[in-house]
């Protein structure tokens, strides 16, 4: 799907919000997101635009596009928000930051957006256009640098910050294994570094560190060295396909490492349908999201109705991918902020979103919701999990960061 338009509100009406977009542009300098008014009665859409990687070496990650469209196409079926619906306008950056910015320039400047959607630290390359446009944007991603709200005041993202998961992953080795030696396989982005450094300020240091570019499906020369360095405990924040190949070799080869998954690679979809239950058993995981393949959700209501949303806005093929569920999480979390927001505008939105306080969301596990925390993060708890052959089995109570000393 490339620049795919979901509306349901009459073309009229865009065009309208649109021109009116590019007046106050150039009135001002600035996007949508600087007008903070919104007339009383005013049935216009609300304008939100993704540019997502639908193709590419990221193409895998299309899923939590159909997500998020399953959620606002719900919206909008149930009357809208205050009666006016929200248009969804998507476009394919292929993971490539130069489209990124294009997308991200015709939805301000053409479409109206208030707010821009991205999959991945690729936002990092639209931050500035957003910043001067005065628009919001946010993202499906845990790289650290998305947490410099300073700097880019109206920048937000989904995911906790990597780091955070960092450090809780040093203090369980320190408590556990005292002297792991640890190796730890990543992206080769800012994404393995921020994990990295979260590390680093738990007080572990990887003996031995693999980075690799996305789409990377072959690690058994790193999995070789590691085991050869004597590596007892590997970390393992990377996406589909490398991380269901890297685990279904160290089990082909009968390596017995204790093994930590990062919370957004840790799903049936991406790792255990592709390496095999019994090469994931006995691994451990922070889980904060529900995935609607895991059999403990089974009679869950609210996958239930994600699963229901999925298939009546034709995305039924992609239900069951957590990153899915993921989108749909974030749909409901911006939609959320709009519903309480003083004034429907880019600074309204980041407003609201700055403010929830135990807000509940159909994406997060029981008892965890979302909590204004450090660099405009709202996921800043988790439960520690471990995979038992069949299902993520809780250990312990729910972990909150910002309790623990660890996101101030």
């Amino acid at each position: 799907m490339n620049s795919t338009i979901h509306r349901r509100s009459v073309v009229l009406a865009v065009a309208t919000l649109a021109a009116a977009s590019l007046m106050l542009t150039a009135c001002t300098g600035r996007g949508t997101g600087a007008d903070p008014t919104t007339a009383e009665g005013d049935t216009s859409p609300i304008v939100i635009g993704a540019s997502w990687p639908q193709s590419g070496p990221l193409g895998s990650v299309a899923p939590g596009l159909a997500g998020l469209e399953a959620y606002i196409d719900q919206v909008n079926a149930d009357g809208g928000v205050d009666g006016r619906e929200i248009t969804l306008v998507t476009a394919d950056d292929a993971y490539d930051p130069a489209r990124l910015v294009e997308n991200e320039r015709k939805f301000v400047e053409k479409d109206g957006a208030i707010a821009v959607v991205n999959f991945g630290g690729i936002s990092i390359a639209g931050r500035d256009y957003l910043n001067e446009a005065g628009v919001a944007g946010f993202s499906l991603a845990g790289n650290s640098p998305l947490s410099d709200i300073e700097n880019y005041p109206l920048q937000r993202a989904w995911w906790p910050d990597v780091a955070w998961e960092g450090q809780l992953q040093a203090q369980w080795i320190e408590e556990n294994k005292p002297d792991a030696v640890v190796g730890f396989i990543g992206f080769n982005n800012d994404l393995a570094d921020s994990h990295l450094a979260g590390l680093a300020a738990g007080g572990v240091e990887p003996a031995e560190v693999a980075k690799v570019a996305p789409g990377t499906s072959d690690l058994s020369a790193q999995i070789s060295a590691f085991q050869a360095a004597g590596v007892d405990t590997v970390i393992i924040n990377i996406g589909a396909p490398t991380i269901g190949a890297a685990l279904a070799y160290i089990h082909q080869i009968g390596w017995d490492p204790t093994i930590l998954l990062s919370s957004t690679v840790s799903d049936f979809h991406t790792v255990i349908n592709q390496a095999g239950p019994e090469a994931v058993k006995g691994a451990y995981t922070y889980a904060f999201g529900k995935d609607p393949s895991d059999p403990r959700y089974a009679d869950d209501t609210t996958v239930a109705d994600y699963l229901a949303a999925m298939k009546e806005s034709g995305h039924d093929k992609d239900a069951s991918n957590a990153l899915a569920f993921n989108g749909y999480g974030l749909g409901a979390a911006i939609v959320a902020a709009i519903r309480v927001a003083d004034e429907v505008s880019s600074e309204g939105l980041v407003a609201s979103w700055d403010s929830f306080d135990g807000e509940e969301n159909p994406y997060l596990r029981d008892g965890v919701s979302l909590n204004a925390g450090p660099g405009g993060r709202v996921i800043v708890q988790y439960k520690f999990t471990e995979f038992d052959g069949t299902s993520w089995v809780d250990e312990g109570e729910i972990l909150d960061v910002r309790e623990l000393g660890i996101a101030e």
